[in-house]
């Protein structure tokens, strides 16, 4: 990520709690450090501007952190890092500026490398955000960049304000709500919770889904794609407000209304099931089976 700096602003560093702040030498290409997990780790990082890409290693026995500088000079940066037992901190901000400032920069970037299994909380303000081969309570929050989340599983909440939504093999729990960017998901889920305020949905439920609870897919402007396995069990209940609703799996059907440019069906897939809930504000449904 580049940034050209032209601005005459204050620039706030994060409001990092208690912790150690780490030095950081100016001139260094690199900061690292590792922390040893003794059973499951529990991992918070907090990055600000700065880019995070955080991978889950099943052989792993230990949390690694490191920063990369690129072409900025450490020495701009708040670095706060501690261990506590299994937990691990890390924030990183960027100090307070005043005055006008010129030139083209990277951004550093953020690598974590920790036990497969795991309680993540994940949280950039204007960073991308991917997170790989993970497995356990994960917590992700960007304000401004796109979010990749590959081979994750448990329960995964995601809250994505300006940024492309990409998220491939996810299983178990999935709360996601993003407000402008394309959404595309896959993934074999016991439960769904989706909203897109502004921007289309592709979801896939992936074959041997079995929703053991509620669930409900929404979007507030932008067409809803979803794809369900045939064996599914779910009773379906289907709206828009200004859009059409095309379904091509067969429903037992228990109604399907028409008001102005908006229709509303409802109807059983297989034996029924767990309420699935799809919600269009301004755009189509579209159901197809795997």
């Amino acid at each position: 990520m580049r940034h050209l700096r032209l601005f005459a602003v204050l620039v706030p560093a994060l409001a990092l709690s208690a912790g150690v702040f780490a030095p950081v030498r100016a001139g260094a290409e690199e900061w690292q450090k590792t922390y040893p997990i003794t059973t499951k780790a529990s991992l918070t990082v907090i990055t600000g501007d700065v880019p995070i890409e955080l991978r889950g290693c099943a052989e792993c026995h230990a949390v690694k952190i490191v920063v990369d500088w690129k072409d900025r000079n450490p020495s701009d940066f708040l670095l706060k890092e501690s261990q506590a037992g299994d937990m691990v901190d890390f924030e990183l901000g960027e100090k307070v500026k005043w005055g006008i400032h010129f030139g083209l920069s990277h951004s550093p970037h953020v690598t974590v490398e920790t036990p497969a299994n795991l309680d993540l909380q994940a949280r950039t303000s204007d960073g991308s955000l991917k997170v790989l081969g993970v497995q356990g309570d994960i917590r992700l929050h960007t304000s401004d960049g796109a979010v990749d989340v590959v081979d994750v599983g448990g329960s995964l909440q995601l809250v994505a304000s300006d940024g492309a939504i990409n998220m491939h093999n996810v299983t178990g729990r999935l709360d996601s709500k993003s407000s402008d960017g394309h959404a595309t998901i896959d993934g074999k889920f016991t439960e769904l919770h989706v909203h897109t305020s502004d921007g289309s949905l592709e979801l896939t439920v992936g074959e041997g889904s079995k929703l053991s609870a509620a669930s409900r897919i929404e979007t507030s402007d932008g067409k809803v794609t979803l794809r369900l396995p045939r064996a599914l069990d779910a009773d379906l209940d289907v709206q828009t407000g200004d859009g059409k609703i095309n379904c091509d799996l067969p429903l037992k059907m228990d109604g399907f209304n028409t008001a102005g440019s908006g229709h509303h069906l409802r109807g059983h897939l297989n034996a029924g099931g767990a309420p699935l809930t799809i919600h269009a504000s301004d755009g189509s449904v579209t159901i197809t089976a795997l």
